[in-house]
């Protein structure tokens, strides 16, 4: 019955995931492009490198576990997106019974399962498995790493044995190679043993970390960094003094649980367009409902936190290191507080959900009556978020975030078809182009740089002239571009020739023809 119940629910998160397999053009999140051309890089014995550009600068950013996961399939499969997308789903997939073996140690049945339905329904979670993101990925690998801690624990009250914890930890090792975030699940592995004082395996499992660890660190070394990349350790740790970094997770903590809702509507999307927000609107008391809603899904949560917390196991503490993990990101460049940073914890918050749930439940009801109303309430709420979480998934089926971006295709698959193979691309986002153009890529040039210098420098062959990706689509070219490059192009026609152009996306290419 119990793995009837699991093959269900992977048969029906696959389904919603394959209406939804087409939602998104791969390289659109920037993330993506930047994984599959280090793949390739990889895949082609190049070492990390953005092989895109010309002279294939080191990466110094994003870590190399999930390049080097999809590196073998940009092998068999060399230019299908589709088979990577199909990699990370089937992360997602495979989770889902380590997701209902990991929350069993919190909740009984039927509890259980009504929680689980609502786990592999979630918008976010399958938003992020039909991707070429390392969210599912690492999902997994964490999880994975979770369930093996779980296992040790068991077996070692009962024996001394260090196999399963090693193994633990290994797979810990490897999760933060995926996403440097998954530090958190080696602090915590470290911090419970120490707690819980289980001092001979503290000593393997630091070890263990201190072997994985050294050739990270010696190779972030060369690049400037320390135990994470230069560029993430930048992000993390590059202020100016402690009252900044305060200053900036605050920042942080206010966009996830107040300004943005983000946790909040991640794990029931209340503030979109549905039939329960249209219903609030026309009765006048959305803004009011939106507020109690989402101060009350925090409350509960934060509850569900402090019930669990007197006999916390690896998981809490995990949770608990994450947080301040992502809160403490900070990139002036980028939302430092986005949903998909929540994403490989959104099972642990919805159980913590719950827990808070079921406890004020029994607080609020007589003691005689509150566990013949507990289930029917808790069935009600569970099949009132797996509606709005379906509802939110078709929405995104019948009208897909593609639809409404600028499409990567324009004008990129032209000069896959035409330009020669050792053609130079300049283009606004090159990493990006490189996926449909096929050719080696370079930026455009500083606003200072003389044009003519750049192309002779780099070797250009063809200038691509785009928008940036954005949502909702548009075809208005940056300030740079419409002002200072493109009216230097077409002031020397004699040295650039217009080869190919779509004025509704708002692309155009040339050819460069005149310098020697």
């Amino acid at each position: 019955m119990k793995y009837s119940f699991l093959v269900g629910l992977i048969l029906l998160s696959t389904s919603i995931s394959m209406l939804r397999f087409d939602s998104f053009q791969v390289g659109t999140f920037y993330d993506d492009a930047h994984y599959i051309v280090l793949a390739e890089s990889l895949a082609n014995g190049e070492g990390y490198h953005l092989i895109n550009y010309p002279d294939k600068p080191p990466e110094n950013n994003f870590p190399p576990g999930w390049p080097l996961l999809l590196a073998p399939l940009t092998v068999l499969f060399p230019d299908n997106y589709i088979v990577l997308k199909g990699l990370a789903l089937a992360f997602w997939l495979a989770s889902i019974p380590l997701i209902d073996r990991l929350l069993a140690l919190y909740l009984k049945p039927p509890y259980l399962q009504l929680l689980m339905v609502v786990i592999v329904v979630n918008h976010g979670l399958i938003t992020y498995s039909v991707r070429v993101m390392s969210e599912s990925a690492y999902l997994f690998f964490s999880l994975l790493t979770l369930n093996l801690f779980e296992r040790w624990l068991r077996q070692y009250q009962q024996k001394t044995s260090y196999g399963l914890l090693v193994l633990s930890t290994i797979m810990a090792l490897f999760a933060q190679t995926i996403r440097t975030i998954g530090l958190a699940l080696l602090v915590a592995l470290i911090v419970y043993l120490f707690i819980k004082r289980y001092f001979r395996p503290l000593a393997v499992v630091t070890i263990v970390i201190i072997l994985g660890l050294l050739p990270q660190l010696w190779l972030n070394a060369q690049q400037d960094g320390g135990l994470i990349s230069s560029g993430y350790q930048q992000q993390v740790f590059g202020t100016h003094s402690p009252t900044e970094k305060i200053t900036q997770i605050w920042s942080n903590i206010k966009k996830y649980i107040g300004e943005n809702k983000i946790v909040t509507n991640l794990l029931i999307p209340i503030f979109g367009q549905n039939f329960l927000v249209t219903t609030l609107t026309n009765l006048n008391v959305v803004s009011i409902a939106r507020r109690l809603i989402n101060s009350g899904l925090l409350v509960l949560i934060l509850l569900g936190i402090m019930l669990v917390w007197p006999k916390f196991r690896i998981s809490d503490v995990y949770v608990g290191f994450y947080l301040l993990g992502i809160i403490s990101f900070w990139n002036p460049s980028v939302a430092t507080a986005q949903a998909r940073f929540l994403v490989p914890i959104i099972p642990f918050l919805y159980t913590y959900l719950l827990n808070g749930l079921l406890w004020l439940i029994r607080r609020i009801m007589p003691e005689h009556v509150h566990h013949r109303y507990s289930l029917p309430i808790v069935v009600v709420l569970s099949m009132l978020m797996v509606f709005l979480l379906l509802d939110h998934n078709l929405q995104d089926w019948r009208t897909p975030a593609r639809d409404n971006i600028n499409d990567l295709s324009i004008g990129t698959t032209w000069i896959k078809d035409n330009a020669p193979p050792d053609a130079v691309v300049m283009s606004r986002m090159p990493v990006l182009d490189y996926l449909y153009a096929r050719r080696q890529t370079v930026d455009y040039p500083n606003e200072n740089e003389p044009l003519d210098t750049y192309l002779v420098q780099h070797k250009v062959d063809y200038i691509l002239i785009s928008p940036y990706v954005q949502m909702p689509r548009s075809n208005q070219l940056d300030s740079f571009t419409a002002n200072m490059l493109l009216p230097e192009i077409q002031e020397n026609a004699f040295h650039f020739r217009l080869v190919y152009e779509n004025s509704v996306h708002g692309v155009s290419v040339y050819s460069r023809e005149g310098y020697d």
